[in-house]
């Protein structure tokens, strides 16, 4: 009895299973996709489509124009010492730190120890020439076994000779002064970074100077696009905000170790494709700082101006954006804009190629929004609107 109602809980089971199942299988799908189209239709939007044109993407990482790290010098015994603060902006040839030679400090003192030594010597001389002429004078003339003159030469010598070590030791002192401190200069205009952590392979400090640049680098594929001088527009990866600027510099040698890798792997070509280094220069440093990672786009071609509609630009403390639909999701780009030109406003960084940016909708659109991909009567529109 047992075991004839578990048979029909099993067949009530796959009855209700097959109940929600098939329908899925069977149908469901298009249900969900016409919901899905139903709601992209139902905010009504307006696109504009950047035009589809070639670019040319670098990655790369924003670095100091010229940068040096001060190491601790290994066989010097005594402790750096520090003339600049953390933070300080220093001009070339800025005393940075300074070492002190402990060897050198013990013969300098040494020295002063001679030159102390020598000097009561030389007072001790003085002392006995007086005490020769007080006795010279009490001396009956008939008694006197020397002259006056005499005894002046003799101890004038012994001066004499005292003076000249003097003279030696305040020379090897002046020489030895020079040697004493081992003083490090700025090479060039910077700012001075002191790590916190006092470790053994801690720098004692950094120099780095204010201009940044961005370095990438390119693969061979696309190094025969690009060429110095050529506008860019970039944008930091963690905060979207976006500059212009320029390629400052094209390696035409890729590095030494990856070029001795490729060939010895002797790998596919796709997998042994060579990049080779880029700097980028930056317009603006607003908004910029050291380490930051960007990505640089450059146009390849005509470089015509982009015209967005005004009324699909937005303002937050004072920075512009626009909203993009991106594979179904709203997203934001911030740009960087320049002059009207009767409803259009020309956009000079920020835009992607391809780009559907959102004009107008019908219910509000905000960023992080689902509202499907455009759809074909969309893009119809949208060609409209650009013509």
């Amino acid at each position: 009895m047992k075991k004839k109602t578990m048979i029909i809980v099993g067949i009530v089971l796959l009855v209700l299973i097959g109940v929600f199942l098939v329908p899925t299988l069977f149908g469901g799908g298009k249900e969900s996709k016409e919901e899905m189209k139903t709601i992209a239709e139902d905010f009504g939007i307006d696109y504009f489509e950047v035009p589809d044109i070639e670019q040319v993407y670098i990655n790369g990482i924003v670095q100091p124009e010229q940068s040096e790290s001060f190491s601790k010098d290994t066989k010097m015994t005594s402790i750096p010492e520090i003339k600049v603060k953390n933070g300080d902006v220093v001009e070339p040839e800025t005393e940075l730190f300074t070492y002190e030679d402990k060897e050198v400090t013990k013969e300098i003192e040494a020295q002063n120890n001679t030159l102390s030594k020598l000097a009561t010597k030389k007072q001790n001389i003085y002392n006995k020439w007086n005490r020769a002429i007080d006795n010279f004078n009490k001396t009956k003339e008939e008694d006197r076994t020397t002259t006056g003159a005499a005894i002046e030469e003799q101890h004038q010598a012994e001066i004499d000779g005292v003076d000249e070590e003097i003279f030696f030791s305040n020379e090897t002192i002046a020489d030895l002064s020079t040697k004493q401190f081992i003083s490090t200069k700025a090479k060039f205009k910077g700012r001075v970074s002191i790590p916190e952590v006092k470790d053994e392979n801690a720098p004692v400090l950094r120099l780095t100077s204010d201009g940044l640049y961005v370095a990438g680098k390119v693969n061979e594929k696309d190094l025969m696009k690009i060429a110095v001088d050529q506008k860019a527009n970039l944008s930091v990866v963690s905060s979207g905000t976006t500059v212009t600027g320029k390629i400052s510099y094209i390696d035409d040698n890729p590095p030494e170790a990856q070029g001795n890798q490729a060939q010895s792997e002797n790998a596919n070509a796709e997998a042994s494709m060579s990049t080779y280094d880029v700097k980028l220069a930056l317009d603006s440093l607003e908004g910029i700082k050291n380490g930051y990672h960007m990505q640089a786009t450059i146009n390849i071609g005509e470089n015509k101006p982009i015209e967005v509609p005004k009324k699909a630009i937005h303002d937050q403390d004072g920075k512009k954006y626009v909203l993009v639909n991106d594979f179904g999701s709203v997203i934001r780009r911030d740009i960087q804009v320049g002059e009207e030109k009767g409803e259009n406003m020309v956009v000079h960084s920020g835009l992607e190629s391809a780009d559907r940016i959102i004009v107008s909708s019908k219910k509000q659109v905000k960023e992080g929004d689902l509202i499907g991909e455009a759809s074909e009567e969309n893009g119809e529109a949208t060609s409209a609107a650009k013509e």
